[in-house]
């Protein structure tokens, strides 16, 4: 459904003379990317605004997906897959966040222990689609490492001034890119055998 919108898209594009046509294949990925993208972002939304968890919301995706970049992991295969996975993982962040907060500290705590265990034996896991020289594999292993220990000393901080929920959500955004991370290792093992 999205690649067909970002083919016709290109294609109109490509009618009305606003790029070449030897370039409207490349403009059609861009836009399937550029679609998926702002309907990711529409769902995370709502389901931050009717949980009313939108700070919550923010600071666990920024954190995800900042050190997801380097750890890797997990890629669903088409944009639907994608568009349910994040859904679902943001209902479970989204309830799981307003029922466990009087607990926030010890779960803090165990997410950035469990992450930085997976982190530092795993990342970071290449996907079959975007495979990378064991140099860039190397440099991300060192980045990785560096961020998610500077993004669990900033949970440890937050959680001696007693910001104990703002360090729930950065933990959790730390312990979901390690779980893309190990489901990414686990899925892909027989991808590189």
């Amino acid at each position: 459904m999205i690649s067909k919108l970002a083919k016709n898209i290109a294609h109109f594009f490509v009618i009305q003379k606003i790029i070449e046509e030897s370039k409207e294949i490349i403009y059609a990925y861009g836009l399937e990317l550029l679609i998926s993208d702002v309907l990711n972002t529409i769902i995370v939304l709502l389901i931050a605004l009717f949980s009313h968890t939108l700070l919550a919301v923010i600071v666990f995706i920024a954190v995800f997906m900042g050190l997801r970049r380097f750890v890797g992991g997990y890629h669903a295969n088409s944009h639907l897959s994608c568009m349910f996975t994040l859904t679902i993982v943001m209902l479970i962040f989204s309830y799981g966040i307003c029922n466990i907060s009087e607990y926030a500290k010890t779960c803090s705590i165990s997410f950035v222990v469990s992450a930085l265990t997976i982190i530092f034996c795993l990342a970071p896991v290449s996907h079959p689609n975007k495979p990378m020289s064991e140099e860039k594999s190397a440099k991300l292993k060192v980045e990785s490492r560096f961020l998610a220990i500077i993004l669990s000393l900033t949970v440890i901080v937050l959680l001696l001034f007693q910001y104990q929920n703002l360090s729930l959500y950065v933990s959790s955004g730390i312990l979901l890119s390690a779980i893309a991370a190990l489901f990414g290792h686990f899925l892909n093992r027989g991808d590189s055998d």
